[in-house]
Formats: C-alpha cells, sequence, structure tokens
C-alpha cells in the first residue's frame, strides 16, 4: 500500500487546504487514509467549511477546496462505517459540489463542471474553469509527492492516525505489526506498544501489563465483546479474570486496541487498560484476498522442528455488499525450560528456640530449600475465526463473527529438592553475610518427583451485530456468548520419593551474580535409584468452565446543541459464572516406604541441564517411570470427598449496565476542543457458593451480594496547531476481584513439604478508583510523533494477599487468602517516541524507529501503621525497536525490558520470590522473492536471557532459561 500527500502551490489565499489533520504530520505532508479503507465516521449536519476538517480528521483524508466554493454551504452530515471516498460524497450530497481524487488528497468543484478547477495565477479567492489538458499540467508542474511505502511503516502510521483522532488515550497495532514480526501470540506483539508490558510462562507471553499494573487490572474483549477466561489446571495457582493469550494465535488476528483512558460506552472493569482483539472482517478487507504462511521454529533448548501453518481466505460479491471470511491456523510447540524453584527462605523468629538461636549467630534470613526443574512440553495449538457481513446500503449492516481456539498442552516435570534444615547447622560451617545465612553443612532431605499432565484449552465466542440507521438515528443490537473450557484431559500424576540424604553442603548466591546456587551432597548419589523411598502418587482431576452471555443495544444521532455533536445511550446485560472442579487422590498402599529398583525408572533425557549458567550441583538424577508405579497402585483408594469440596467451587455475576455520552466539537481560546463526557451505571448481582472447612468438616455455603457503582467518564483533546494536540481525561473505574479470590474454597498443600494453604474470600470489595490522565502529541511528520503522558490514580479500595494460620485436622498450615485493603494511589509517566526517515536520501528513507518508556510509582495503605508500594507492579519498563523496509528487503529488531517487581510488603515479606528485571531481544529479516511471496527468517529472545527471581536483599529466589527460536517461514497474499 502506498500513501500520498499532494500540496498546490498557488496562491495561498486562492486556495483552502483543509489538511487532514487527524493523520497529517505538517501542515504539507499528511499521511492519508487507503480509499478502501472502512471507518467510522459521525460528522453532524452543519456549516461545510467547518464539517469538512472534522471529517479530514476522521479520515486523513486531505481535501483541498476554494473557498468560494464553501461559502454559505450546509451539510446535512454523514454517519457510519465506510470508506474516504464514498463518506466525502455522501458529506457533499445537496451542497452542488462533487470532487476529484488527485493521489491521497480529494479536490473539490461544481457538481455541474465536466472538468476540474484550478486556482487563476491572476485572482485571488476565484475559481475558474480550466481544460483537462491544464489540470493535468498543474499537476504534474506544481504537485510535491511524499510517498511512504512499506507494510510495517504503513501500519505504524495508520496506528498512530488513529491514536490522533481518538476520543481517549488509546494505542494499537494492526496485522502488519502482528503478522510481519516475531510473535507466537497477540501478547508478544503488544509489548511494542507505549506502556504495555508482557509476563511470560514457559517463554511464551501469557498475560498482559499496562503501565506497570498487573494482568488483573485489564479486562481482554474480541470484538468489543467481554472474552471468556481459560483457568490455569496445571497447579492450585488460578488466574481468574486473566485472558490467556497463548491461547490465541497471532495470524487470527487483524488488529489491537489498548485503551488506557475508559469511554461510558465500554465495559467496566479495567484500572489499567481495556485491550480489544479485533479480528479479520470480509468487508473491511475491501476485496477477495487469500493468504498463505508456513513456518517452521526451532527452539534451541528443546533441539525439535515445529511447524506452523496458517491460511486466510476472504471473498466478497462484485458490489461490496456481502463477503464472508475464513482463517484457520495450526501449530505446534515444543517446549524446554531449565529452572531452579522452590527457592525457600525464612525469617528468623524470636518467639522459637530455633529463632533465638540464629539470632544469637547474627542470622534474621536463611534459606530452607531448593528445588532444580526440567520442564518439558509438547503443545499443538489450532484455530479458526468465521465472519459474515452484509451491507446492502449504507444505512444497513448485519455481522457474523465465531472463534474457537484450542490448546492441547503435554506436560512432563521432573525435579528434585534439597531441604537446608538450619536446626542441623554443624557448628562452625556457617557463612554469614549482612545478617543472612549464605552457606554451610546441613543435614537434608531430598524429594525427587515427576509430574506428568495431559492439559486442554478450549474457547469458543459466536457473536452477531445488526446496525440500522432511521433517518437521522443509528440503531445498534449486538448479541454475543463466550465459553472457555479448561480440564485435565488426562489426569496430572505425580510421582514421588522422598527420604534422608545426608549431610549437604549449599552456597547462595545473589540474582545479579549470573551464577546459581551451589549444593553438593557429600554422602549420597542422586542417580541411585534406589536411594530414597517411595512417597506417595498424587492423582488430580480438574476443569473449569468460564462463560458468558450478552446482548447489548445502543442508540446515537448527530446534533447540533451548541458544542455538543452527537449522542449515544445503551443499555447491556451480561450474565458470567465460573464452575471450578477439583478432585484428588494420593495413592500410597503398596508404595509407601518401600525401595524400588532400576527397573522403575529411566535414563535422565537430556545432558546440559542449567549448562548455560555457573553453579555446582546435580544436574542428573533418577526419573520415576510414572507408569511402572501407577501399575503397583491400589486403585481402590478413594480420594476424600471433604477436601474435593473445598476446592471445588461456582461464582456468578449478573450485571445490568447502562451508559450515556455525547461529543462535544468547539473552540477553546481559538484552538479547536473536541472530547467525549459520558456516564456508565453498572449493578453487579454476585453469587459465591462452596464450601467452607471448620476444621474438621466441609460445610457448604452460598453467599449473595448485590452493589452498583457509577462511573463518569471525560475525554478532551485540544488542537494547539496542525502538529500539536493535547490531551486530558478524567474518570471513575473498577476492577472486580478475581473469581478465584471470590470463591469460598481452601487448598491445602499436597506437594510439598511445608505446609501451606490458598483460600477465597467472597467478601471482597471491587478495586474502586479515580483517575487523571494528561497528555502532549506532537506529530512532527508523517507517521512520526513524540508523545508524553502523566497519569494519576487514586485508589479507594485495593484487595491484598495476607497470610494467618489455620488448624485443619489437627495440622497448622499458613493460609494465604485476599483480603479488603485501605488506600493507594499510582502515579506515573509514559513517553512515546516514533519516526519514519521518509526525508532521509535513498537508501536511507527506509529507516524507521519506536522508543518508549513508562514510569510507575505507587504507595499503598495497609493498615494505619503500614505503608509501602503495592505488589506486583512494574516500576520501569521500556521498548526499543528499530526497522528498516525498502523494496524488497525488509528488517526490525525489538528490545522489550520489564523492571523488578516485588511481592513483598512493608518488609513483613522478607522471603517473597521478587521477578528480577528482565529484557528480551526479537529480530526478523524478510524478502519478497514476488510481490506476492515473502521469505523471513525470525528469532526471538536473541541474547539467550533468562529470567530470575530474589528475595529481599537480592539473594537468589529463582532462575528460568528456555533458550532462543528461531523461525523460518514463507507468506503469500493473492
Amino acid at each position: 500500500m502506498t500513501f500520498k500527500t499532494w500540496t498546490w502551490r498557488g496562491s495561498a489565499s486562492a486556495i483552502a487546504l483543509l489538511l487532514a489533520s487527524a493523520a497529517a504530520g505538517s501542515p504539507n505532508l499528511a499521511v492519508a487514509a487507503s480509499p478502501a479503507a472502512k471507518i467510522e465516521v459521525a460528522i453532524p449536519a452543519g456549516d461545510l467549511a467547518s464539517a469538512l476538517p472534522a471529517f479530514s480528521r476522521a479520515t486523513g483524508l486531505q481535501v483541498l477546496a476554494d473557498p468560494a466554493l464553501l461559502r454559505g454551504k450546509r451539510t446535512a452530515g454523514v454517519k457510519g462505517t465506510l470508506d474516504a471516498d464514498r463518506g466525502l460524497s455522501q458529506l457533499l450530497r445537496g451542497t452542488g459540489l462533487t470532487f476529484v481524487r488527485n493521489g491521497g488528497s480529494a479536490i473539490l468543484r461544481p457538481a455541474a463542471q465536466p472538468i476540474s478547477t484550478v486556482p487563476s495565477a491572476a485572482g485571488a479567492g476565484r475559481a475558474e474553469p480550466a481544460s483537462a489538458d491544464t489540470v493535468r499540467a498543474a499537476e504534474s508542474t506544481t504537485v510535491e509527492e511524499l510517498v511512504v511505502t512499506g507494510g510495517f511503516a504503513n501500519s505504524l502510521a495508520r496506528a498512530l492516525a488513529d491514536k490522533r483522532k481518538a476520543a481517549n488515550v488509546v494505542d494499537g497495532i494492526s496485522a502488519e505489526d502482528i503478522g510481519k514480526f516475531p510473535s507466537n501470540n497477540i501478547a508478544e506483539a503488544l509489548q511494542r506498544v507505549p506502556g504495555v508490558a508482557i509476563t511470560r510462562d514457559r517463554g511464551e507471553g501469557l498475560f498482559v501489563r499496562v503501565r506497570g499494573l498487573g494482568p488483573n487490572f485489564q479486562i481482554v474483549t474480541l470484538n468489543g465483546r467481554s472474552a471468556a477466561v481459560n483457568e490455569n489446571m496445571r497447579d492450585s495457582g488460578q488466574s481468574g479474570r486473566q485472558f490467556r493469550f497463548d491461547t490465541l494465535p497471532s495470524e487470527l488476528v487483524a488488529g489491537v486496541e489498548v485503551g488506557k483512558t475508559p469511554l461510558a460506552s465500554l465495559d467496566e472493569g479495567a484500572i489499567g487498560g481495556v485491550v480489544d482483539i479485533k479480528t479479520f472482517r470480509p468487508l473491511d478487507l475491501g476485496r477477495s484476498t487469500l493468504a498463505l504462511s508456513a513456518t517452521a521454529s526451532m527452539p534451541q533448548l528443546a533441539d525439535q522442528t515445529d511447524p506452523r501453518v496458517s491460511g486466510l481466505a476472504s471473498w466478497t460479491n462484485a458490489a461490496e455488499t456481502f463477503g464472508v471470511l475464513a482463517a484457520v491456523v495450526y501449530d505446534q510447540r515444543t517446549l524446554r525450560q531449565d529452572r531452579i524453584t522452590g527457592v525457600g527462605w525464612s525469617y528468623s523468629d524470636p518467639a522459637t528456640t530455633l529463632g533465638k538461636s540464629l539470632i544469637a549467630q547474627g542470622i534474621n534470613l536463611y534459606p530452607t530449600a531448593i528445588r532444580p526443574t526440567l520442564e518439558r512440553e509438547d503443545r499443538e495449538r489450532k484455530g479458526v475465526v468465521l465472519s459474515a457481513q452484509y451491507r446492502p446500503t449504507e444505512e444497513t449492516e448485519i455481522t457474523f463473527d465465531a472463534s474457537y481456539t484450542k490448546l492441547d498442552d503435554h506436560y512432563d516435570e521432573l525435579t528434585y529438592s534439597v531441604d537446608q534444615g538450619v536446626a542441623t547447622l554443624v557448628p562452625g560451617s556457617a557463612v554469614i553475610k549482612d545478617n543472612v545465612l549464605v552457606g554451610g553443612t546441613v543435614t537434608s532431605t531430598t524429594q525427587i518427583g515427576r509430574e506428568v499432565s495431559d492439559l486442554a484449552h478450549d474457547n469458543l465466542m459466536v457473536a452477531g451485530k445488526i446496525r440500522q440507521k432511521l433517518n437521522d438515528w443509528t440503531l445498534t443490537a449486538d448479541l454475543a456468548y463466550a465459553r472457555a473450557y479448561s480440564e485435565t484431559s488426562k489426569p496430572i500424576t505425580r510421582t514421588r520419593l522422598l527420604g534422608p540424604i545426608g549431610q549437604t553442603t549449599f552456597s547462595m548466591t545473589k540474582a545479579d551474580d549470573d551464577a546459581v546456587p551451589s549444593v553438593k551432597l557429600l554422602t549420597a548419589d542422586l542417580s541411585n535409584p534406589s536411594l530414597l523411598p517411595f512417597r506417595r502418587i498424587e492423582w488430580r482431576v480438574n476443569d473449569s468452565t468460564d462463560d458468558e452471555a450478552a446482548i447489548q443495544f445502543d442508540a446515537e444521532r448527530p446534533v447540533s446543541w451548541g458544542p455538543l455533536t452527537r449522542v449515544q445511550f445503551g443499555v447491556k446485560y451480561r450474565e458470567r459464572s465460573r464452575d471450578y472442579n477439583r478432585a484428588d487422590i494420593n495413592y500410597t498402599t503398596n508404595l509407601a516406604g518401600k525401595f524400588f529398583g532400576a527397573e522403575y525408572f529411566g535414563a535422565f533425557p537430556v545432558s546440559d541441564f542449567l549448562g548455560d549458567v555457573d553453579g555446582a550441583l546435580p544436574t542428573t538424577w533418577a526419573m520415576p517411570d510414572p507408569t511402572a508405579f501407577w501399575s503397583l497402585a491400589d486403585k481402590t483408594q478413594k480420594g476424600t470427598a471433604r477436601a474435593d469440596q473445598r476446592n471445588s467451587y461456582h461464582v456468578s455475576e449478573d450485571i445490568a449496565a447502562a451508559y450515556a455520552l455525547t461529543d462535544i466539537d468547539t473552540k477553546l481560546f481559538n484552538w479547536p476542543l473536541r472530547g467525549e463526557v459520558g456516564v456508565r451505571a453498572a449493578q453487579t448481582k454476585q453469587v459465591s457458593a462452596g464450601h467452607a472447612d471448620n476444621g474438621s468438616a466441609a460445610i457448604p455455603v452460598r453467599y449473595e451480594k448485590t452493589y452498583s457503582d457509577v462511573l463518569p467518564t471525560a475525554n478532551f483533546a485540544l488542537e494547539l496547531s496542525d502538529t500539536l494536540q493535547a490531551r486530558v481525561a478524567a474518570a471513575k473505574v473498577i476492577t472486580r476481584p478475581s473469581l478465584a479470590d471470590l470463591a469460598p474454597r481452601l487448598t491445602l498443600n499436597s506437594s510439598g513439604t511445608v505446609l501451606t494453604a490458598v483460600g477465597g474470600n467472597p467478601e471482597l470489595r471491587p478495586f474502586e478508583a479515580w483517575q487523571y490522565d494528561a497528555t502532549l502529541e506532537w506529530y512532527f511528520a508523517p507517521g512520526s510523533a513524540l508523545i508524553a503522558g502523566a497519569f494519576y490514580k487514586d485508589i479507594t479500595t485495593f484487595v491484598y494477599s495476607q497470610k494467618t494460620n489455620i488448624v485443619v485436622d489437627g495440622q497448622t498450615y499458613l493460609l494465604a487468602s485476599p483480603t479488603n485493603g485501605g488506600q493507594a494511589t499510582i502515579k506515573g509517566v509514559e513517553l512515546a517516541y516514533q519516526h519514519l526517515f521518509k526525508t532521509l536520501p535513498a537508501p536511507f528513507d527506509g529507516l524507521g524507529f519506536l522508543a518508549n518508556y513508562t514510569y510507575t510509582d505507587t504507595e499503598a495503605t495497609y493498615s494505619p501503621t503500614l505503608k509501602d508500594e503495592m505488589v506486583n507492579v512494574a516500576k520501569n519498563s521500556f521498548n526499543l525497536t528499530g526497522f528498516y523496509e525498502k523494496d524488497r528487503f525488509a528488517a526490525r529488531a525489538s528490545y522489550s525490558w520489564v523492571d523488578d517487581v516485588l511481592q513483598d510488603v512493608g518488609g513483613a515479606g522478607l522471603s517473597a520470590l521478587n521477578d528480577s528485571a528482565f529484557g528480551s531481544l526479537d529480530a526478523s529479516v524478510s524478502y519478497k522473492i514476488t510481490p506476492r511471496i515473502t521469505a523471513a527468517i525470525e528469532a526471538q529472545n536473541l541474547t539467550d536471557a533468562a529470567q530470575w527471581q530474589f528475595v529481599k536483599g537480592g539473594w537468589f529466589g529463582g532462575y528460568t532459561n528456555y533458550g532462543r527460536t528461531l523461525s523460518l517461514g514463507l507468506r503469500a497474499k493473492f
């Protein structure tokens, strides 16, 4: 696609240049909209001379006209989703004017005149008829051209134009970004958006954080509709409302928009941001299209080659009134992670005999355990998107959307642990630094385990929308159903051996030492199959169904009520529910306490475990064969119904919402001012059902709760010049607690040797906040901008985790459960720079650069005496992207970095595991073999960066390395 800008050199007083200030970089340079692009336009009836600049801002189409042609003319306005040419034709109906296209511009002329008009060289403010030859001569001699080429550059310019004309603070990416950059899923593409970072799982982007806030503060929608959420099946931790981006392949997505300030018309629930994923639609593509891709990926650690294929087919009729589209993707991923997890630290408790002894030796903090872990996965992902559009006229449109994805995951984990029992510390062996025990000789126990599971995640959405224009009114009805189902398609089985191993020595490191701790077994060999007695087989099945049905009605119309140009209102009703079921059995009969020979074990599968990092600890160990041990298990053993009841729950929400808003278009100190002001009211009826435990029995419980929120919003944009724009916004926002946190549930630790528990709290209140934004945007060149913003969020209620002791069946567990907190503040700044160097001489005119940085500072009041930062917030994050596109060649590189993410509060969590700062470099090179076929080489995590964790003081808390991934692919589009 090519964008052009034309500038007439005639008499300045003879021609008024009504520039596309929503897309222009300067008065003479504009990135114009593609003629085929469909854009939402809402220009009210009124003076034509005033309507044309608004139309230009909305569409990016530069309009040129003699002022004499516009004098006294009025327009009936235009409303709907249509391309720029059709929109301008409707805007000019009844005015006696028409237009001709000149590249990226439109030149107005009288409708009855058979040829174009050009400015008189002698007359000012006067249009004269001209011959066709005169027009062609004028165009050839007086027009300057700026060409913006390259798919990635075009997509960036398009996203910037969308940001400039949006009512709220918004950033986004389009299919050019997603489909032509190394991205396993949408989350990995989004990390190049200002203010957006991601959290990874097994090396793949899993969740999104906006402006430093954790994934629980964001909501994700699909084509503006709430997306159902797949749940974590692997362990006891649950994601709640956090959308798993690993379930959605990037090939199925046309674009993503991240709204950082809310609109009254958007679903409530995000203090961070609203991430709206847009799928492809046939009439939006504009013509019949076939796109195919095939990629082979090679993950370095897994040492495999994985296929990935996708296809998109779209058909529209000749009149472009009806179209159908289908997009499919299939991929396999082989993953390997070398990890050290389960690193335990403890604080010396002066109330205990051991604690007093340690404090006497100058030890306040000491390690308790370390667990090297090899994780391997085989993932298979399938996805399909279907869409149909029927638009017989501009007044009527019917849209059908359906999407389905399925992720199957075979997981195999090998692990051992070494307990550092400080009560057995050999006198004189202790190494103490800054009151921290970092080395010594102790008597240890070890647990060797293997976990095997098959997990499955399905995600379905079916939706329909009808839009009808009746005179000035546009009425819309939208009906959607979403369902996310996650299950253990085969039970999770954990095969565990546990016993003493005699004396060990340990030496702990700091997370920034680039070395893992050292552990030496003085009297045992972990590769000896008969070293440890068998403990148990842990068997678990669980499933989660998250579904939502929603219906929405909207109505809007243009108005001319002073500064008000449009009114819109609507209602929405949503029914959401989460059913979570879990059952556990511990098999011990015929197994517990017995020793088994080599026939029950296999050879360790890799020879280079933890080969990329310094540290001396066992890197191979006996690998249990789950099938062999399972054959010995007594299948008549049953789990306890009480435990299964405690772990299972039902949570539902019925949400009724209504909103009203109005657009504003006026002037402030002679500067154009536009904005949108509205209010949204929502009532939530919540039901939480499950079982509580009184210490000896599970008791059925049900909690009902109803609460209401009134959420005003205001967004304003002030156009200080053709290139400079200021924004301010204010709103009240909420984030509902995690569905898992709202559940009356209690999960007791079943895998380790430390007694812990996790619970829910149905009495949690939503996070509530007032937030304020101020932004200055300088669009200094086509597709280029320098943007600075500040934000402040005043949270009046928030939820945090509290730890207490509970007693169940005579055993004391350390329970982590959510509780309502006090107040908190979040403040920060956001900087973004984007430049397409199109004015440089060839061949450097193919260069481009993006950079963004976000700073987030927080303070929370947890109690009258405790104030500290909020947990799970990254203070600093940035992204740098450089690219070059020229003719058939393209190259891009992107580095994304996120600061430390803390999990301790007030110093009380000295042993809490915090995430160290992490940066990842991705790159790609592509070449167009033909205009329709492109070959590409892509790489992820080029620097082979590893993720580290630490406890207070910087001491080692964890290590994860998933290595580099190289991909080779072909793309074709017809």
